[in-house]
């Protein structure tokens, strides 16, 4: 995961011992010993159900405070799950620290679970990737040179909405505009990515590159013409957003509480609620380049204020100390 490499690679640069461990395709009892065998001080898992479970279970085995980070999928999807639910909220009241992107995400936790909000930290995602290697995206997806990529970059899930995109291009195409629909992620659900690869093979137009390395991100970035997020909800500070504005790739948002907090529409970035309005901000940005520019300089401005990887793993270290001082 992005989030989680990047975080690791700077608590490392801070001198900090640092173990990751996968959780979602491994058996539980094999990331139980790994874990126990490193005797790590802290636990820190990265959402409270998909992570969190296994990490309350190795933290307390150890009897080292847990630190969680939260996201839009915690909130919004494991809180309202009949089973999920009750154990992200067990998670969440154990864990000796948590942290949020936003302010916003720290809100609606705080209304939901009142009894953990003096725990909650906001820290803010960096931006940052590995070394490169050159790809030419558009000559492997036999994109021409000067035609608009659309790139949707996101694992591909309901939530992801990515037949929004899909729509969005498709009613520009109808309109006389030969754009291309560039998708790039995990399939982590069968039947959405079922659903959406059988409707892109429909459309010679649509392209679907699958899992891209870290290390090739930057060229995919750079074949596109913008990059949209056309989320159901955002944890507050999108990876995908955030990258496309610090290499001044335009953007353009679904309107969703996560995607306001990070994006001012026609300050650095555009937003939509419909297909139609999708496909009218691109239009926008396709017609009018010294709106396209403005949007861009913002956006890398904004994210170069706020997004600094080592200040964003310096704050982890800060809320690291807070909750080992809490257990002893």
């Amino acid at each position: 995961m992005t989030t989680v490499r990047r975080i690791a690679t700077h608590l490392r640069q801070l001198g900090i011992t640092v173990q990751v461990l996968a959780t979602g395709s491994r058996e539980p009892n094999e990331v139980m010993e790994q874990g126990m065998a490193f005797q790590p001080h802290l636990v820190h898992a990265f959402h409270a159900f998909r992570a969190g479970t296994i990490a309350l279970q190795i933290a307390q085995r150890l009897a080292v405070p847990l630190v969680v980070t939260i996201t839009g999928t915690d909130l919004h999807e494991d809180f309202n799950h009949p089973e999920r639910g009750e154990l992200t909220k067990q998670v969440l009241q154990q864990a000796a620290g948590i942290a949020v992107f936003s302010p916003a995400i720290k809100q609606e936790l705080g209304e939901r679970l009142p009894s953990v909000t003096q725990r909650v930290r906001v820290i803010p995602q960096g931006v940052w990737f590995p070394p490169q290697e050159s790809w030419e995206v558009r000559s492997v997806c036999q994109i021409p040179p000067d035609a608009p990529v659309l790139l949707l970059p996101a694992n591909i899930r309901g939530i992801k909405r990515p037949h929004l995109a899909l729509e969005g291009a498709l009613l520009l195409q109808q309109r006389g505009w030969e754009v291309f629909f560039l998708l790039v992620g995990a399939v982590l659900e069968p039947d959405e990515g079922q659903r959406i690869l059988s409707a892109m093979q429909q459309t010679p137009w649509a392209r679907y590159l699958g899992i891209v390395a870290m290390e090739r991100m930057v060229s995919v970035y750079q074949a596109a013409t913008m990059v949209l997020n056309t989320s159901l909800h955002e944890g507050g500070m999108a990876n995908a957003l955030l990258e496309a504005m610090w290499l001044e790739r335009p953007v353009v948002a679904a309107r969703v509480p996560g995607n306001t907090s990070l994006i001012v529409d026609e300050e650095t970035g555009l937003l939509f609620d419909t297909a139609e309005e999708l496909a009218h901000q691109v239009l926008r940005l396709l017609t009018n380049p010294y709106l396209c520019q403005r949007l861009v300089r913002n956006a890398k401005q904004w994210v170069e204020q706020h997004c600094n990887p080592i200040q964003e793993a310096q704050q982890y270290r800060q809320l690291y100390e807070e909750s080992l001082s809490r257990t002893v």
